[in-house]
């Protein structure tokens, strides 16, 4: 397991380090600013654990900046009177906000936690693509049978199931069967025009 550890210190960094050593054999990268980070290749660490603030920023920028780039889990470690407010600002991140001070055991179950939450907040953007492309393809599907209404003199019914047996006879998705019969009539109408 892949884990970068990045604080103001390397000191601090190392105290981290020693409370991950019993985990399954930890290969450990020490960073101590947001300048390092950024140069360093963020999708090879399976966990990424900050403890704010570093030396040249606080941090949660760099957090924002890599929940982008990464699939890892994210935990952030911060004062206990700023730890709420810190979570508010990152909660778009996914990232987990550890309040200090802690003990090994809470360290260990918030790296657990945060990759859980991690990959649920991935899952959700994916069904969220997944959905907008429905939707895409609907409205495109929507304005072709338009076309086939407009052109074709067909019903609604007539015209999708004219979309559905193109896409099935050509083995297309009826939303490319949508594009053509878009692209088709267009390029009449634009013949039609000269």
């Amino acid at each position: 397991m892949k884990i970068l550890v990045m604080g103001k210190t390397d000191e601090l960094c190392a105290g981290i380090s020693e409370l991950l050593a019993d985990m399954d054999s930890p290969e450990i990268t020490c960073l101590t600013s947001g300048t390092m980070g950024r140069g360093t290749d963020i999708s090879r660490f399976d966990r990424i654990i900050i403890s704010t603030p570093l030396s040249d920023e606080f941090g949660l920028d760099f957090v924002a900046d890599i929940s982008k780039q990464t699939r890892s889990g994210i935990v952030v470690l911060a004062k206990g009177e700023i730890a709420d407010e810190v979570q508010k600002k990152i909660k778009f991140t996914g990232a987990l906000v550890l309040a200090r001070p802690f003990g090994k055991a809470m360290l260990i179950q918030a790296l657990k936690f945060a990759e859980v939450a991690r990959e649920g907040m991935l899952k959700l953007e994916e069904e969220n693509k997944q959905l907008s492309k429905q939707i895409s393809d609907m409205k495109l599907v929507n304005k072709a049978k338009a076309v086939l209404m407009q052109y074709l003199n067909l019903n609604e019914e007539q015209a999708h199931r004219y979309i559905q047996k193109q896409a099935m006879d050509m083995r297309k998705t009826q939303s490319a069967i949508a594009r053509e019969i878009l692209q088709t009539y267009q390029n009449k109408a634009e013949s039609n025009n000269e």
